[in-house]
């Protein structure tokens, strides 16, 4: 791995609130049961971090938000209604559900670590300072790019990281003459580049939440085929964006024009090589390990990216301190103590989110009547690809009225993959998930990205999602939709 800068430390870390030590322990014990399960597929590992997993809830219900607080009590409710249906019958789909709640929450805490590495690395810093400051020609495609490739490493860090970025470039583009709408229009658009670039990241790559998700929650879907899939959809998505981005940009300079105003145009900075070369070095190292961890075992690659997180940060910090300026000798173990004290804890709301949503989903599913749901859905005669196209469209209008993504994308893939008569491919089924999780990320205000652009550069959520990426959410489902239709006739 190549060497890194460590950059402020105490300035860029993310302020994370501390709820002591057992709850921490708790944390870092969920995640090793985790991975034992994972590793071992013990019955008995899985029982564990079922139970490590309850107690993870428990003690955090009161630190977390009115969200995780509101999916605990349905969470009680659906298992109280699955063990009144099934009594005894149920302790065993309650115990398995819940362990993969479990990997879920793992998952999140895991892959937040390496916002420890990113938020103390100077190379990341200025990448983003180089996304930011790109004259308008290439902006977007700088933005859309940058925000897809480096979520792959850092997830929703990257909109955390990013977005301030973004707005201070565009307030320090402003001059004494500047008309006000021109700031409005100038982070309209680059918000709108990366989010946009995120949103798509999360159908293809192996360290996505929503690859964990779907991959556990449709059996027999294969990251195989659902990834190079994924990878043209975002690829055509990239111009499609470019495009619409294009058109705001002219109908703004004719506007400004009309007014007398010429905006100037600003001249490329240089290209960060060795912070790029730096950056590249922490996500080959990532990939790499994994890769090996795949190979010895049997585990699917996302869960091999799970593991090789925190091995891998805990190497970027180590390297930070050796390289950049000299620190006393137990700086170090500072860092490596606060990974494991705060850093890994420090996802556990979103981990709480994610865990409880798709808990609630996968259980639900299940006290479902599927045969009912079968001669309902067979009724209306719709055909495997008909499904497909609507379940990607569903979620995220589901989203819009506050239905968490990972709730409907387990309840529906669970409920769908379970009915055989439907005569539904797995990875096709998958494909179309992770499709409308992505548009929800653009499309809906309740989504993450929505609600964590809200937080730090302080947009209304259906500014985002409706005024200013709307139409883009609507052809991103034309697309998608037709990229669907055509795998489906071709693969299955």
């Amino acid at each position: 791995m190549a060497t890194e800068d460590p950059g402020n430390a105490d300035a860029a870390a993310p302020v994370v609130e501390q709820r002591g030590r057992l709850f921490a322990a708790v944390c870092c014990a969920l995640c090793l049961a985790v991975i034992w399960a994972t590793l071992s597929q013990d019955v008995a590992a899985k029982a564990t971090s079922a139970v490590l997993f309850v107690i993870f809830c428990v003690l955090g219900v009161f630190s977390f938000s009115l969200r995780e607080r509101a999916l605990t009590t349905i969470a009680v409710l659906v298992t109280a209604i699955a063990v009144w249906r099934l009594n005894a019958d149920a302790l065993t789909p309650i115990m398995l559900d819940l362990s993969r709640g479990a990997y879920l929450a793992a998952f999140m805490m895991l892959m937040s670590s390496l916002r420890d590495g990113a938020f103390n690395s100077r190379s990341v810093l200025e990448i983003g300072r180089y996304l930011t400051n790109q004259p308008p020609s290439r902006r977007y495609f700088a933005l859309h790019i940058g925000g897809h490739f480096i979520g792959t490493l850092l997830n929703f860090s990257a909109v955390s990281l990013l977005g301030p970025l973004v707005l201070r470039g565009a307030k320090a583009a402003q001059t004494p003459d500047s008309p006000p709408e021109l700031f409005e229009i100038r982070l309209r658009r680059q918000i709108s580049a990366l989010s946009r670039g995120f949103s798509w990241f999360n159908i293809w790559a192996p360290t996505a939440i929503a690859q964990a998700v779907v991959l556990t929650t449709v059996p027999g879907s294969k990251a195989g085929i659902i990834a190079p899939l994924g990878l043209m959809i975002a690829f055509i998505l990239l111009w499609v964006g470019w495009a619409e981005d294009r058109v705001t940009g002219h109908r703004a300079r004719m506007r400004f024009a009309r007014l007398g105003f010429h905006v100037a145009r600003s001249k490329a900075p240089p290209f960060p090589y060795r912070s790029m070369l730096r950056f590249l070095s922490v996500a080959a190292g990532l990939v790499g390990l994994a890769l090996m961890l795949y190979l010895v075992s049997s585990i699917q690659f996302v869960s091999a990216i799970m593991i090789s997180a925190v091995p891998i940060t805990a190497i970027w910090l180590t390297v930070q301190s050796v390289t950049g300026t000299p620190k006393t000798a137990g700086y170090l173990r500072e860092k490596l103590w606060k990974l494991v004290r705060i850093g890994v804890p420090s996802g556990s709301p979103e981990a709480a989110t994610l865990g409880l949503a798709g808990y609630i989903g996968i259980l639900g599913a299940r006290q479902v009547d599927h045969a009912r749901a079968a001669d309902l859905l067979l009724s209306f005669n719709m055909g495997p690809m008909v499904i497909y196209i609507a379940v990607s469209g569903f979620i995220p209008l589901a989203s819009c009225i506050g239905l968490p993504p990972m709730m409907m994308v387990t309840f529906l893939g669970g409920l769908l993959v379970s009915i055989p008569q439907l005569g539904l491919d797995p990875s096709m089924l998958g494909l179309s998930l992770l499709v409308g999780w992505a548009l929800n990320l653009t499309g809906s205000p309740f989504s993450a990205t929505s609600l964590l652009l809200s937080r730090v550069v302080a947009i209304p959520g259906t500014l985002h999602a409706w005024r200013w990426n709307g139409l883009f959410t609507i052809m991103s489902w034309v697309v998608a939709a037709i990229v669907i239709f055509a795998a489906s006739r071709v693969i299955v």
